[in-house]
């Protein structure tokens, strides 16, 4: 535990910034490309000394300069950059940042993004396993090749492309279960084809399925099959997947997590609607309603090791993620 005065003190730090947009500002004109538009001049290369005596200029103390190179060594400049806005107000960073005070953020990131990886990884074996034998059982094998069962079919039909350059890399990777299926039945299966569709290509398939059931019940019935197998309306599992989805690809792609802007916003269930927001905690009330569902005797173990990592940073705030104070009595409860 720290005390309250280096808690508030941390807090003071990241407040002292308004959150970005995860917008990227354009550069001021002052030469012409080819095409008419307007860029300065590239900036220059910048050794690890050269990086350390920008971080100083930028107001952030380095303290352990032989730390803060390992670290830079390891890890490129511009990914940090984007740690230290939580800091920084109109470009000015807050008076005694430190290089510990964004390294411990980072960490703190790097440590959580692993967690909801591994938390997210069961939840998408089993919608894709769901999926496969949901819409197999109601529809046939191959139909998820068929328009007629999608309710948008300009969406099946990027969807589809989608599938195609998939299904071209698998085969050109020599997949055995891409080149059997092909081989014997010159078609993969739902439930082969799920195996190599990307968890959002798969989300996005679900998502488009047709609901009506005066145009086609066989898919309603499916829709509501899966659904019914989270223990969800379709509603739900549609918002829910296509949020997860893009928490997956940031954690997929080492992309920062905390003091997010979140573009694909969860719709939470009525009685969790006070945690909506732009913010990250609403992710952690999905997961937690998820596993509810599904495997609620490994939540609790989920909330402690997520407690622990946050522990392991005492002093970073979890106020940027919009966390509440009372946040693993949320997360434990079991309203």
């Amino acid at each position: 535990m720290v005390s309250e005065g280096k808690n508030s003190a941390c807090n003071e730090k990241a407040n002292a910034g308004k959150l970005s947009n995860d917008s990227t500002q354009h550069a001021r004109s002052d030469a012409a490309n080819q095409a008419g538009s307007f860029f300065v001049s590239m900036k220059p290369f910048l050794t690890i000394d050269e990086q350390l005596e920008r971080l100083n200029s930028h107001g952030i103390r380095v303290e352990d300069p032989a730390f803060a190179a390992q670290c830079l060594r390891n890890l490129n400049y511009y990914r940090l950059r984007a740690y230290w806005m939580t800091f920084e107000h109109d470009d000015v960073v807050a008076p005694g940042t430190t290089f510990q005070d964004i390294w411990d953020i980072y960490c703190l990131d790097r440590d959580v993004r692993s967690w909801l990886w591994n938390a997210i990884e069961p939840i998408e074996l089993k919608f894709r396993t769901q999926f496969a034998y949901c819409f197999a059982k109601e529809c046939g094998p191959v139909a998820y090749l068929d328009a007629g069962h999608f309710a948008n079919e300009a969406d099946h039909s990027k969807s589809m492309d989608n599938f195609w350059r998939e299904l071209n890399r698998a085969r050109q990777a020599g997949e055995p279960c891409v080149l059997h299926n092909l081989t014997k039945y010159g078609e993969l299966p739902v439930w082969a084809a799920v195996e190599i569709m990307s968890m959002g290509l798969v989300s996005n398939l679900f998502g488009n399925l047709q609901h009506d059931e005066e145009v086609d019940s066989a898919a309603a019935e499916a829709r509501r099959e899966i659904a019914d197998s989270f223990g969800l309306s379709p509603r739900n599992v549609k918002s829910w997947m296509h949020h997860l989805c893009s928490i997956r690809n940031i954690c997929g792609h080492h992309n920062r997590f905390y003091n997010r802007i979140m573009r694909i916003r969860p719709k939470l269930l009525r009685r969790d609607v006070q945690y909506s927001g732009s913010k990250e905690f609403p992710t952690f009330m999905v997961l937690k309603r998820m596993y509810e569902r599904s495997w609620s005797d490994q939540w609790p173990e989920l909330v402690e090791r997520l407690a622990g990592i946050i522990g392991h940073h005492p002093d970073v705030s979890l106020n940027p993620m919009g966390f509440p104070s009372d946040w693993k009595d949320v997360l434990m409860g079991a309203s």
